[in-house]
């Protein structure tokens, strides 16, 4: 019964709620950023970066992975590494230019002050600003709350394609963010197929469960079977003895 409530769950069609809806304005986007510290001209990165024919590269072919959609994010002001393309989440935002992504490293610092857009297209929207912490330029934001066409971001860290450079895994080469065109995500499919493989499963264990308790019914009219078989002829208050000869 609790396999299948979880699978009846997982069946159930997510319900976003909480959101606060504005009128959806223009296509301008402000350019966002702060005056960057005396020490931002210091490169800064997460150490050398992995080969894509290393043991990490062939980890990447393992789970079908191709390496020309793979990338670092890095940071525009001190290259200090943000994020990768593996954990993109959501579709490319053309009129936003950013990248969703549901998890980034360390030096990407989520500021404290919840922030209300006065303009462009986060007009309405709180969020909080995502900053380098290695040279404080803003790299992002993560929204709070946002009107429906932009509710599916909120939560992520979406890093804007203008303050961030990507380093290819195929080509080994940084290039602008802006050059590059990421696929969209769909995880309508995965999530097909995993409810097709949670259902196999279900009947699985349903068949297994029926065959088991067939079998634990067969054992017991079997014991019944042989202890009436021992018992056939004796008297009322009498027990067989076996002798030994």
């Amino acid at each position: 019964m609790a396999v299948r409530r979880c699978i009846q769950q997982l069946f159930q069609e997510p319900q976003l709620d909480g959101a606060i809806t504005f009128e959806r304005p223009g296509p301008v986007l402000r350019s966002w950023g702060r005056p960057l510290r005396e020490d931002a001209g210091t490169p800064r990165g997460a150490g050398p970066q992995r080969e894509p024919n290393s043991p990490g590269g062939g980890r990447l072919l393992r789970r079908g992975l191709r390496l020309e959609e793979c990338a670092l994010f890095h940071c525009r002001g001190c290259r200090a590494v943000l994020g990768d393309s593996l954990h993109l989440c959501a579709q490319e935002d053309r009129c936003l230019r950013v990248l969703a992504c549901f998890k980034v490293t360390n030096d990407v610092v989520l500021d404290d002050s919840l922030m209300v857009g006065i303009e462009g297209p986060l007009l309405g929207c709180a969020y909080y600003a995502l900053y380098c912490h290695s040279c404080g330029l803003m790299v992002g934001f993560s929204l709070y709350s946002a009107f429906a066409a932009l509710v599916h971001l909120r939560g992520l860290f979406c890093l804007f394609k203008d303050n961030i450079l990507c380093y290819r895994l195929k080509t080994k080469a940084m290039i602008e963010a802006s050059e590059m065109n990421f696929p969209a995500l769909s995880l309508k499919e995965h999530l097909g197929k995993l409810k097709e493989q949670l259902v196999g499963v279900h009947v699985r264990l349903e068949l297994l469960i029926k065959k088991l308790e067939e079998l634990n019914q067969q054992i017991t009219m079997a014991d019944k079977q042989g202890y009436a078989s021992r018992t056939v002829g004796l008297k009322l208050g009498f027990s067989g003895i076996k002798s030994s000869n």
